[in-house]
């Protein structure tokens, strides 16, 4: 009797592991569909909407508290149809704010600090990206540093859903560096205080905004997504 249990347990288990499989399997096809049929409408965008979309989220983006306070801005290099992020690093230098833009190396991303557009050049997939230098992890330990620092961090995405879960390229960069920047805000210190404050923002158009998307427990979701119509 023993062992026919243990025999009906492990086809049990077997049965179940296929089931997930099957699961995780009909997830990912359906992100890769939902992915193709945002980005097929966000390149349909005509240059001038993009344009007047982009300047309006990224308004609403240097509006809000988590920008303001913020002494880092962490923003990807809009590439191709993305939200333009141009006119966003341009206005955090000029508030003397510290920006940092991402480069990938193998499988991994990290964000350097950059002065000007000029330090960037073409890099991963022909996007551009920082030589190097100051990463945010030096930065955070800068021994000058006389206060706990705010960062900001502008994630791109190819889809999102009204519960703001995050379909991305599928690469998983932001993933796995904003689920490593965020352990790092839930340090304390011997008073207890956080060791730097991190929140998230998204920028996307309306048309990247579907009713619900397929997610895994491990996907970030951004504190906020932002759109030229509103935020969610």
């Amino acid at each position: 009797m023993g062992e026919r249990m243990k025999r009906e347990t492990v086809a049990e288990r077997e049965e179940q592991r296929s089931e997930q499989t099957a699961a995780a399997k009909e997830r990912g096809a359906e992100k890769k569909r939902l992915r193709a049929a945002a980005l097929e409408k966000r390149d349909s965008l005509t240059a001038q909407q993009r344009k007047r979309y982009s300047d309006s989220i990224i308004k609403k983006l240097t509006s809000l508290p988590c920008y303001r306070d913020a002494d880092a801005v962490l923003t990807y290099i809009s590439f191709r149809s993305e939200v333009d992020t141009m006119p966003l690093t341009k206005q955090a230098f000029a508030e003397g704010k510290a920006v940092f833009a991402p480069k990938v190396a193998g499988k991994e991303m990290e964000f350097y600090r950059i002065f000007s557009l000029d330090d960037l050049s073409a890099g991963y997939r022909g996007i551009m990206e920082p030589a190097g230098g100051q990463s945010i992890a030096a930065w955070m330990m800068d021994d000058g540093r006389t206060v706990f620092p705010h960062i900001l961090i502008c994630m791109p995405g190819a889809a999102f859903d009204k519960e703001r879960h995050r379909i991305g390229y599928g690469g998983g960069f932001y993933d796995r560096y904003v689920s490593r920047l965020l352990q790092k805000s839930e340090h304390m210190d011997a008073a207890g205080h956080s060791q730097v404050k991190v929140t998230t923002a998204a920028l996307a158009y309306d048309c990247q905004i579907f009713e619900e998307i397929p997610w895994e427990a491990h996907d970030i979701r951004p504190a906020r997504v932002i759109t030229e119509t509103g935020m969610i």
